[in-house]
């Protein structure tokens, strides 16, 4: 479940929202974390650590802002969609004592605990490509290995959103308000959802998650070796 304190109220794209994911570890690069970009994603961090500005700097392109720009409708037809009467929308989750961080689109709170400190929660991401191609290829995936295969940086990014909110759902929403037909679909997977490949039943989302949260571990481990070193030597 996820505790409370860790949903800040600090809405997404504000100077505050910019600053305190500052050497942390996010969901949008968490597929970095996967591949050959390793080492690079951790110095940046450190950087960011060390220098308190941003390894990225303020790129901003049209296709993000399109998806910015329509995502507050899609997460609109999401919630009539799917009857929801509560949503939480666009706030970054995170530990000020933690590495890691995420902003989901949405979490969908099921149920809280009996002492009020924790909900139980569904993670809701959205994607608005404007290009057609682009959205056709999201649109046909039907599960989540199908995802992973069409765009492997947004299945990591959900499942990182998951993680960071012990989620044991989520909801990858796509919408391009251009199209008169299809212009909307929702691909929901879970943690124990079954899918077959060449006639055996694989448990794809589980399995991710073991290999991201060892991922993890050691994004941790040359944070602190790197920053540590660092450290150790004095400006002049």
């Amino acid at each position: 479940m996820l505790k409370k304190t860790k949903i800040s109220g600090i809405k997404i794209d504000t100077p505050e929202w910019r600053s305190t994911r500052l050497a942390k570890f996010t969901a949008s690069d968490m597929h970095r974390a996967i591949g050959s970009g390793f080492m690079r994603y951790v110095r940046e961090k450190v950087g960011e650590e060390i220098t308190g500005k941003s390894a990225k700097g303020d790129l901003e392109t049209d296709a993000m802002r399109w998806g910015l720009f329509h995502e507050a409708e899609a997460l609109q037809k999401f919630g009539r969609k799917m009857g929801l009467e509560f949503l939480i929308v666009q706030q970054l989750i995170a530990d000020p004592s933690e590495r890691f961080g995420c902003t989901p689109d949405g979490l969908i709170p099921i149920r809280e605990s009996p002492d009020q400190t924790e909900w139980e929660v569904e993670t809701v991401e959205v994607k608005c490509p404007p290009t057609f191609s682009n959205y056709l290829e999201l649109w046909e995936c039907e599960n989540y290995l199908d995802l992973k295969k069409a765009n492997p940086e947004y299945s990591w990014q959900c499942l990182d959103q998951m993680d960071n909110c012990q989620s044991l759902r989520h909801h990858f929403v796509i919408y391009h308000p251009d199209f008169k037909a299809g212009n909307h679909k929702v691909l929901s997977f879970g943690i124990n959802d079954p899918v077959e490949v060449k006639g055996k039943k694989t448990f794809p989302v589980y399995q991710d998650l073991k290999i991201l949260r060892e991922q993890k571990t050691k994004l941790e481990q040359e944070f602190d070796r790197l920053r540590s070193k660092l450290m150790s030597q004095p400006a002049v």
